[in-house]
């Protein structure tokens, strides 16, 4: 059927299939008619009559504009002709299942799901990962430890979840043995968990054949990333129908893998807002009236603002921080003495599989080389932002500017870095690393002298 220059003409059977694509997604974002509308800047009317199906001459801006904002692309729309997701290792728009009809008609999930809280600043990130899964089947999001990762992903999951008759299957990898310490018990264990999940014996399996089309999460894979990418490749040549989902602080080597890094999330208005708030101020917000209903902060939000600044806009910081308002006046958590000190003995386990976010960062450092661990203490004593030309000279002669450029770059792989990509690059450590680290490096120093001095001699006649 032709396509008009302004509008799409639709059969019986593609305008069923647009209306059930809005229907479905639109409920598992759990919008009103009302909020897609003002996610998309299509008027509710036009929504309301395509998803009742009335309206089988869409405008071709509507059409795209909806399915961006519900996290497609805009070529997804080139109807009648086939959409990206309708090729041989996706499930095409139709047969996805109809939950108007029947609710209960979902593919089965196995492992963590969604906390169900609404994700504050990540329609970017959550965008782009719906946009990446129509012409990727590798996608790897990676960042800091607290920055969101998984929460991202498991979204991502959710909203894909329609579109995989075999389901999603969700794997935490943080009990695999780190590679590096125990390659050949790592490799088993991680061989164990991921083909248990891709079993075709499983019973969330449909169809007997294979996996089907099925989505596999990995989750926290930094400290077997060259063995997640080597059994990432094997599965997705073995089961052309599979879709896998990695998260990791450290980037996977795989040419096919489509990469996004997910950052903190902003402290300042965004140009020309005069009115919507900083996604970090607004997670903050978020947290503090869901805990504490009663507590107003409306008035001190410049307050606010500083503190997300302190805490670079991490998310899982800033929802630490949030809980310290119930014992401790914003005021007091501005010091960085106090704040960082709660941060770091705070239990945060049922937001992070670490249990406080010392030993998040721990967990990253430890993972290091003896001679990236000593670059990563020479940058933490930096300024919070600084160019790769300012390193040499506070390195020490332990390092030549090469040396300082390939450890840099290894340490911005793993995430301890973060790059400002502008004209001139300039690097930074988030500041609750540089704590860590500092704290750790201060740490170091008073053991070892302790230990010097148990094993100095004593002096014969010395008190």
């Amino acid at each position: 059927m032709p396509i008009l220059k302004e509008h799409y003409s639709f059969d019986r059977t593609d305008i069923r299939q647009l209306r059930d694509f809005l229907v479905n997604q639109r409920r598992l974002s759990g919008w009103t008619q009302e909020e897609l509308s003002d996610r998309s800047g299509v008027s509710v009317r036009t929504i309301r009559n395509l998803e009742t199906g009335s309206n089988t001459n869409p405008r071709r801006t509507s059409v795209s504009l909806l399915l961006t904002a519900l996290g497609a692309t805009a070529t997804a729309t080139a109807f009648p002709e086939p959409a990206p997701w309708d090729s041989g290792r996706r499930p095409a728009l139709g047969q996805s299942p109809d939950l108007h009809s029947d609710p209960t008609a979902l593919p089965p999930w196995q492992g963590p799901r969604p906390l169900g809280d609404a994700l504050v600043g990540r329609q970017a990130d959550l965008g782009h990962v719906l946009s990446a899964a129509q012409r990727s089947r590798l996608i790897v999001l990676t960042g800091p430890g607290g920055v969101g990762k998984t929460r991202i992903a498991l979204a991502a999951a959710s909203r894909l979840r329609p579109l995989f008759q075999g389901g999603v299957a969700v794997a935490e990898l943080h009990d695999v043995p780190p590679q590096h310490l125990e390659p050949a018990a790592s490799a088993a264990e991680l061989t164990r968990v991921v083909r248990r999940l891709t079993s075709s014996n499983e019973g969330g399996v449909r169809g007997g054949a294979g996996l089907g089309r099925r989505l596999l999460v990995l989750d926290s894979a930094e400290h077997v990333s060259q063995q997640t990418a080597r059994i990432a490749r094997q599965l997705l040549d073995e089961h052309p129908g599979l879709q896998i989902i990695v998260t990791s602080r450290r980037a996977l080597a795989v040419g096919a893998a489509e990469t996004w890094e997910v950052e903190p999330l902003s402290c300042d208005r965004r140009d020309g807002s005069d009115t919507e708030l900083p996604s970090a101020v607004e997670l903050f917000l978020r947290r503090v009236r869901a805990s504490l209903p009663t507590l107003d902060l409306g008035n001190r939000l410049p307050l606010v603002q500083q503190l997300c600044r302190l805490l670079d806009g991490m998310p899982l910081a800033i929802e630490v921080a949030a809980r310290g308002l119930r014992s401790l006046p914003l005021t007091t958590l501005l010091h960085d003495r106090t704040l960082f000190h709660l941060l770091a003995h705070v239990d945060a386990g049922d937001l992070s599989r670490h249990r406080t976010l010392s030993d998040s960062v721990r967990w990253s450092y430890e993972l290091l080389p003896a001679p990236h661990r000593e670059l990563l203490r020479e940058l933490s004593s930096l300024p919070s932002t600084f160019s790769l030309d300012a390193i040499p000279a506070r390195a020490g002669e332990g390092f030549g500017s090469t040396r300082v450029a390939h450890l840099l770059a290894e340490l911005a792989d793993v995430s301890l870095v973060q790059i400002n990509r502008g004209q001139q690059y300039r690097y930074g450590v988030h500041a609750l690393v540089r704590h860590w680290v500092t704290q750790e490096e201060a740490s170091t120093d008073l053991g070892r002298s302790a230990e010097q001095a148990r094993d100095r001699p004593v002096l014969a006649g010395s008190a």
